[in-house]
């Protein structure tokens, strides 16, 4: 357990301070950080990250919050560090704290339109390199070794619409923007979580993978709630459309690499229990939600349809 007093200390809280274990996510664990009458979200990263990624999240989050995009800034340390390591080791990171409940992929379809289009219209061309995570995908030599080979045809043959990103097409993007990284307030807004993420990629790439992951579950789109995110999304000036199955690109990278990732730990006999619990749970969510070819050519139709009405 993190020694509470250690981190008050090391970010120049002042007050008593309590911690309390709230989740976890695939990079870290999450808890509530009170210190006198403020409240603090504290990670603890599993692995160690790349400082210069952590120095771009903070610059990004703070352009985007001043587009008016919501969402909880990482906060420095007293010696101006964003990541931290305490006596007996790992690294943390501390954000101001966000209260809300889960956002509802349908009824909070224009929220997340506005939300992204307000992300896109401020996002600032990016020259960084591109990231293999959202361009490739497994073979079938990676499905069979993790037990997936009975999947592998389908898997590649969805992988055919993957190409290469026009480098001049690049933005500074969330590029993990799923439902369990958002949070409705109080007061109505969608809060954008967990940026560490935060690098280049095309627009109408990261609209494509934001209506994947928000508005379908396999073959099942909820062609209401695309139109309503389409329609919120270019009236708060986002610059992105999906003009092309290439647009789905960066949902079938993402969502296939991931699910390797996690089977890799399920299948490794070196996983703790809790390891082993997430991989399973995910595992068994990707499966159910990973976008298929005819959801594609759904979504390619409602968009088309959308952007000639506008």
């Amino acid at each position: 357990m993190v020694d509470a007093e250690w981190v008050a200390a090391a970010f120049g809280l002042r007050g008593d301070v309590r911690l309390t274990v709230v989740g976890r996510g695939a990079k870290g664990r999450l808890s509530r950080l009170d210190a006198g009458p403020a409240a603090y979200a504290l990670k603890e990263l599993f692995r160690e990250p790349d400082l210069a990624v952590v120095t771009a999240e903070a610059t990004a989050t703070a352009v985007f919050a001043d587009a008016g995009v919501r969402l909880p800034r990482c906060l420095p340390a007293v010696d101006g560090r964003f990541v931290v390591t305490p006596p007996d080791g790992g690294w943390l990171r501390l954000y101001e704290w966000a209260d809300g409940g889960p956002a509802d992929p349908a009824r909070d379809a224009e929220r997340l339109g506005r939300t992204l289009g307000l992300l896109h219209a401020a996002a600032p061309p990016s020259d960084g390199p591109r990231d293999l995570w959202f361009e490739t995908t497994p073979d079938a030599a990676d499905w069979a070794a993790v037990g997936l080979g009975a999947h592998a045809a389908a898997f590649t043959a969805l992988a055919r619409l993957v190409r290469p990103v026009d480098p001049a097409r690049q933005r500074v993007c969330h590029r993990d923007l799923h439902p369990e990284n958002t949070l409705l307030s109080s007061d109505g807004e969608l809060v954008v979580l967990d940026w560490e993420d935060v690098g280049p990629a095309d627009p109408d790439r990261e609209l494509g993978m934001v209506l994947a992951r928000w508005h379908v579950r396999g073959d099942q789109v909820d062609a209401a709630a695309v139109r309503r995110t389409l329609d919120a999304y270019r009236a708060a000036g986002g610059t992105g459309w999906p003009r092309d199955e290439s647009a789905f690109a960066m949902a079938v990278t993402a969502d296939q690499n991931y699910l390797l990732r996690q089977a890799r730990v399920a299948a490794d006999p070196a996983s703790t229990p809790e390891e082993l619990a997430w991989a399973g749970k995910e595992i068994a969510e990707s499966m159910e939600f990973m976008i298929t070819r005819p959801a594609v050519d759904e979504l390619l139709e409602i968009s088309a349809r959308a952007f000639a009405a506008r």
